[in-house]
C-alpha cells in the first residue's frame, strides 16, 4: 500500500539517494552520460531541505521506504516528480500527482505547470498535461531541453 505524506528534513538523505539512483538508472535512456553526471550531482542537503521547507513536498512510502517524491509551490509549479527505479509503473507517480492536484485545488489554483524531462513527458501527457513551449537551460555548462507543460484544473 502506498502512503503519501508530507516530507520532513529527516527524509533528505533518502530523497537524495532516490533522486540520484533514479536519474542514473531511469533517465539514462534519454540523456547522455555527461547530462546524467551533472543532473545527478545535486546532493547538497541544505538545498534539498530548503525545497522541503519552501514547497508543498510529498513523499510516497511503501513499508517505511520512500519510493517516490513530488512537490508543488504556491504558484502551481510542480518542481519534482521522481519514482524509485525499482518501483516504476506501480502507480506511485499517479498517487503523488493526485496529492499535488488536491493541494493545488485547496490553494485555489487553476493550473499546474512544470518543466518536464524527456523521460517524464509521456507520463504527464497521460495525466492530462499539454506542452506549451520548450525550455533550454544549462547546468554546469551542459545543455538540457525540457518541455514546458501544464494542466488546467477543472
Amino acid at each position: 500500500m502506498i502512503l503519501i505524506r508530507e516530507a520532513t528534513f529527516d527524509d533528505v538523505d533518502e530523497i537524495i539517494d532516490l533522486f540520484m539512483s533514479t536519474v542514473k538508472a531511469v533517465n539514462k535512456r534519454d540523456y547522455s552520460p555527461e547530462q546524467i553526471a551533472v543532473w545527478a550531482s545535486t546532493k547538497d542537503r541544505n538545498t534539498w531541505g530548503k525545497k522541503i521547507e519552501s514547497q508543498h513536498f510529498y513523499v510516497a512510502n511503501i513499508d517505511d521506504q520512500i519510493v517516490g517524491f513530488s512537490s508543488i509551490d504556491d504558484t502551481g509549479y510542480l518542481d519534482f516528480m521522481y519514482v524509485h527505479k525499482d518501483f516504476q509503473g506501480c502507480g506511485i507517480a499517479k498517487a503523488l500527482l493526485e496529492e499535488v492536484e488536491f493541494k493545488a485545488r485547496r490553494l485555489q489554483l487553476t493550473r499546474i505547470h512544470s518543466s518536464v524531462s524527456i523521460t517524464a513527458q509521456p507520463f504527464f501527457r497521460s495525466r492530462g498535461f499539454e506542452t506549451y513551449d520548450q525550455e533550454h537551460k544549462e547546468l554546469k555548462g551542459i545543455a538540457f531541453t525540457n518541455a514546458l507543460m501544464e494542466k488546467v484544473l477543472q
